[in-house]
């Protein structure tokens, strides 16, 4: 959402927050039902059972875990993913089981799967943009 207004408020459609239209708010809650409809439930196994086999106590203690991180970084400014901050405290509650709890193998494709985002995204935007030019 607020990706989405802030391109409103530098195209001129708003001038602030508070003028948010309605389907700002309804197309993103949609848009995250329809992706956790379609794929969410393989995010949810990989959570919890492919980094390590995750209890409902050990998931309370993960989610607190990145919930207080994500506390301390927003009062500190620092921007971080709210997924990494989970995987990461899944990571830890399973090492504290012991480090061959965790399956490494995994956790090493989804940090190249987080390191090769950023630049992927950027180039497929830069191509995006460039395309869009020619018809705009």
């Amino acid at each position: 959402m607020g990706i989405i207004t802030a391109a409103l408020i530098a195209g001129g459609e708003i001038s602030s927050i508070k003028e948010m239209p309605n389907w700002v708010p309804i197309s993103c809650y949609l848009a995250i039902g329809l992706g956790t409809m379609s794929g969410g439930w393989k995010i949810v196994k990989t959570m919890g059972t492919k980094i390590t086999k995750v209890t409902p106590f050990e998931g309370v203690a993960a989610e607190t875990a990145g919930a207080l991180t994500l506390f301390v970084t927003e009062a500190l400014r620092i921007p971080v993913s709210t997924t990494h901050t989970i995987t990461g405290a899944i990571m830890g509650v399973g090492a504290t089981k012991r480090l061959s709890a965790v399956r490494w193998g995994v956790t090493v494709n989804l940090l190249w799967a987080w390191i090769l985002t950023i630049p992927i995204s950027a180039l497929l935007a830069a191509g995006v943009y460039t395309i869009a030019r020619i018809f705009f």
